[in-house]
């Protein structure tokens, strides 16, 4: 690849010099010849980055494209392309220059229009990133693909409403179209209708019968119904197609415990901890497996706790603490779990409420305002800042939500 580049830059080195030596002796030739050569030149850059780019050689493709503008500084296919390849690697602050500049020169060069997109979309600018999108399928709107990628935009925001008809109009466009059908059946569980998640997800297996993690799906919309022999079958063909996730070996774990096969339970939730050592609903679950099995109390108290130390949320573990403690007459201990097993349970009381109000319009930012404070109430700082995060994306001009969100995220460095 050296040796290539090396000898481009010769070739153009000499084209520099032929340019100067027509300058020189006759300013009329030189005035005529040399746009055309330049041009000449940009096009076999941009030629040879295309075919780096085709053959999956995408950042080596990059000095081709920029030579290509430098030569030719209205060349909207090459800046697109500058663009493109930064896009690619996720160098989106690299990327918008030269893809707007692309967009100047030719507004409706899809491949810029569909990769500014992208590079807004990962910049953090949601609104800019919706109408990039919306312009991309005013040029072409059956493209499969762009509404696939508005509908991810959607989904990460939580507008699932609107990221569901996204995909279902790339599943029309395109109906063997695997991510989106995919896709689809997750933003269906999100709101809470696993019947139709579980047909979008069977329409999925129809296009590929190896789709592991597709299977992991399913299994986990079956849970939901409390349909353990289908989420058991569906969870056993995602591990047969290499899925190893922390969820699935807890949910086997599940199905075990309430058939009371307390050994096959502990065994699928010790695989669990393998993917996953800091899930702490399955330390609580491998106490309640501790005393079933008749362990001694100190094994099941150690899970509880750990499961505690995880995730100081965690309701179940601390009302089953709490019952320890008293049992061993740790009264006060156990008085002191009880309550801040009472203050979380109230939090857990309250949250269904503020989701509510949030699905009912994903884009209020009052209603999200409210559920961003419900967490901060509650000690959920983590929780709290990715809904403000949303927020300022979403309405930019909600002042609250921007100043609450700074204050939280200049807390660690103040703390530092």
């Amino acid at each position: 690849m050296t040796t290539k580049s090396s000898g481009r830059g010769r070739q153009v080195a000499g084209v520099l010099v032929l340019v100067v030596a027509g300058l020189g002796g006759a300013a009329y030739y030189g005035f005529h010849w040399r746009p055309s050569q330049e041009r000449e030149v940009a096009v076999a850059a941009n030629r040879q980055g295309d075919l780096l780019r085709a053959q999956g050689q995408i950042d080596e493709a990059l000095p081709f494209y920029l030579q290509a503008v430098a030569r030719q500084p209205d060349y909207a296919q090459a800046w697109s392309n500058v663009g493109v390849v930064h896009a690619a690697y996720e160098r989106f602050d690299k990327a918008r220059a030269p893809l707007e500049r692309a967009l100047q020169l030719a507004p409706e060069l899809l491949e810029a229009r569909v990769a500014l997109s992208i590079t807004l979309a990962g910049l953090g600018d949601f609104l800019a990133a919706e109408e990039s999108y919306k312009e991309a399928l005013r040029l072409q709107p059956d493209f499969a693909a762009v509404h696939y990628n508005l509908a991810y935009l959607y989904q990460q925001h939580g507008l699932y409403a609107a990221a569901a008809a996204e995909y279902r109009v790339a599943v029309r466009l395109q109906p063997d179209f695997l991510q989106a059908l995919a896709n689809l059946g997750l933003v269906y569980d999100l709101q809470q209708n696993p019947g139709q998640a579980i047909l979008t997800y069977q329409r999925a297996l129809v296009v590929n019968p190896q789709e592991g993690p597709v299977y992991a799906r399913l299994g986990q919309s079956y849970m939901k119904l409390s349909d353990h022999p289908q989420a058991r079958g569906a969870f056993r063909k995602a591990i047969d197609f290499g899925v190893e996730r922390a969820q699935v070996y807890h949910d086997l774990g599940v199905i075990s415990a309430t058939e009371g096969k307390f050994e096959a339970a502990r065994s699928y939730y010790h695989r669990a901890l393998l993917c996953d050592p800091e899930d702490a609903d399955t330390y609580f679950r491998l106490g309640g497996v501790a005393e079933a099995l008749g362990q001694p109390p100190e094994a099941a108290v150690d899970f509880y706790q750990q499961a505690v130390e995880r995730d100081p949320t965690n309701t179940s573990a601390r009302y089953a603490l709490a019952q320890h403690y008293l049992r061993q007459g740790r009264v006060q201990d156990g008085q002191q779990m009880m309550q801040l097993f009472a203050h979380f349970k109230e939090y857990e009381g309250r949250l269904p409420e503020f989701k509510r109000a949030v699905a009912q319009d994903a884009r209020d930012p009052q209603a999200a305002y409210g559920l961003a404070l419900l967490h901060l109430e509650f000690e959920r700082v983590p929780e709290a800042v990715e809904v403000l995060r949303r927020i300022v994306q979403l309405a930019p001009d909600f002042a609250d939500a921007r100043t609450k969100l700074s204050e939280l995220e200049a807390a660690p460095a103040r703390a530092g």
